[in-house]
């Protein structure tokens, strides 16, 4: 360790503890990977406690890893498309580098092995030009966003207009956040608008912040991101030169390799300077988030949406990130209502092959058979075949890759970026890997009426969506590939309530 590197470094880091993940961040890339010494160094300069510290540190994979380490992303994704044979005795094996679209992905520091292209259409085509936001009132913002039916482009699906009204009736002084920390499998969209359009992200972030009378706003981004940093770093300095944040404090925050900090208030734990484990609620960000202050937390895709809806020129549509064994990767602005064979044939140039399983949405979405390529991606329509649109994440997977194969690979990932708060994800997740990987060797580790209470108590008590929609891919494939499942014995029968 340079010890003159270091208390050099030191020296010019802020104390407060909502900046020990950026200090922990800097320390990496400037000094080196997190070590005990480093982290007691960090501590004693933060006047926290060694503990304090080295909590944070264990819980964010990244923090240990060298800033030239060389990544190589196992995910469903890259792992159908052979990601396993380019791991050596350097490489360092990762469940998710957010770059699906090309697939199989290996990272070298910050750089993509290969290069970074980009197969797209609709509104990331357009130039990413600097706009003045309208100056509308609060009332006619939320009206128009309302009358839109916008709706969170994160997963979840809640009404925009709800949550920025909701913020808006609380006293100040309240903070807006922008979520930009997608990690789920898949999932791409969010990198692509801040790759393209920073600026158009700016514009929705900074009309929300105005709307509800913020004081602070934050973007959390992603560690993996780093094309996407660049370039958001330099729609910054344009949006202050430009005199656009005047006011308003805005802070790019960057994550550190936890899948769970995209849960909100994972996110808020995280950026308060605690390990990104899910908070209980009520009380709602809208009401007790950063701080303990009212806030308004919305993921990329939404602002982005929320800026050309007040520039006038949105037609109801989202991006879909389309990855996996079809001919053009990518992501791609669809209606709401297209189905699978539209986005396949109509934007990403095809089938490649014949398909064993398609996922909607993301991870978490659940998994359909090649029979569903004509269902429409509503919500409406996918929960008649038990799934989600999610993140509009769809990843196809070829024939050759067994349904088998993907769901111990989704249930690898879960195990993994469980934040491990509480004992139905952190060891239902585990045990479902477990009973996958021994299914792959026709063996049962338990019964199917065991693995059945399993599911039903992750769904019904575990903190966040992580736990509580990791069932889903799971029944998915009990009721689609009975067959894969023969050895844990038969589906136990429900009694009948009685009288």
């Amino acid at each position: 360790m340079d010890v003159l590197r270091l208390a050099t470094v030191l020296e010019t880091m802020p104390r407060e503890r909502t900046r020990l993940l950026d200090n922990l961040g800097r320390l990496r890339r400037e000094v080196g990977p997190i070590t005990p010494e480093l982290s007691d160094a960090l501590a004693d300069h933060m006047r926290l406690r060694h503990g304090d510290v080295h909590e944070v540190t264990s819980f964010y994979s990244f923090l240990q890893v060298p800033v030239d380490a060389v990544r190589v992303c196992t995910g469903p994704v890259c792992d159908s498309r052979g990601a396993r044979d380019r791991l050596d005795g350097h490489a360092i094996e990762v469940p998710c580098l957010g770059h699906c679209d090309l697939a199989p992905v290996v990272l070298h520091g910050d750089e993509v092995v290969g290069g970074v292209t980009y197969s797209t259409n609709g509104f990331l085509l357009e130039p990413d030009d600097l706009r003045v936001p309208p100056k509308l009132s609060s009332d006619d913002v939320v009206e128009r966003l309302r009358g839109s039916g916008l709706t969170g482009m994160g997963g979840a699906g809640f009404p925009t207009w709800r949550k920025w009204d909701a913020v808006l009736r609380e006293p100040g002084p309240r903070v807006v956040i922008v979520n930009a920390d997608e990690g789920e499998p898949g999932t791409i969209k969010d990198r692509y608008v801040m790759e393209l359009r920073p600026r158009l992200l700016l514009e929705g972030a900074v009309i929300a912040a105005r709307v509800v009378e913020a004081t602070e706003l934050y973007i959390y981004l992603r560690e993996e991101y780093a094309t996407a940093r660049a370039r958001l770093e330099a729609a910054l300095d344009d949006y202050r030169k430009a005199g656009l944040l005047a006011g308003l404090a805005t802070s790019l925050v960057i994550g550190a390799g936890a899948y769970i900090c995209g849960e909100e208030t994972a996110m808020l734990e995280s950026m308060e300077g605690r390990r990104g484990m899910p908070r209980l609620r009520p009380p709602f960000p809208a009401q007790s988030g950063y701080l303990g202050r009212p806030t308004l937390i919305n993921n990329v895709e939404t602002l982005a949406h929320v800026a050309l809806i007040l520039r006038g020129d949105w037609q109801p549509a989202r991006l879909w990130s389309v990855s996996g064994a079809v001919g053009k990767p990518g992501c791609y602005e669809a209606s709401l209502d297209v189905t699978l064979r539209e986005l396949i044939d109509g934007y990403a140039g095809g089938l490649v092959g014949e398909p064993a399983a398609i996922v909607p949405g993301g991870a978490a979405s659940g998994i359909l058979p090649p029979a569903a390529l004509d269902v429409p991606l509503t919500r409406e329509a996918l929960t008649e075949w038990g799934c989600g649109v999610g993140s509009a994440a769809v990843q196809v997977f070829p024939k050759e890759y067994s349904p088998l194969r993907l769901l111990a690979e989704t249930m690898r990932f879960f195990a993994e970026e469980s934040c491990q708060k509480c004992t139905p994800c952190r060891i239902g997740n585990r045990a479902l890997h477990h009973v996958c990987e021994e299914l792959e060797h026709g063996r049962a580790a338990m019964s199917r009426g065991q693995v059945e209470e399993w599911l039903d108590a992750m769904t019904l008590t575990s903190i966040c969506g992580l736990g509580q929609a990791a069932p889903y891919p799971v029944r998915n494939a009990f009721e689609r590939w009975p067959e894969l499942f023969a050895p844990l014995g038969p589906a136990p029968v429900e009694e009948p309530a009685s009288a």
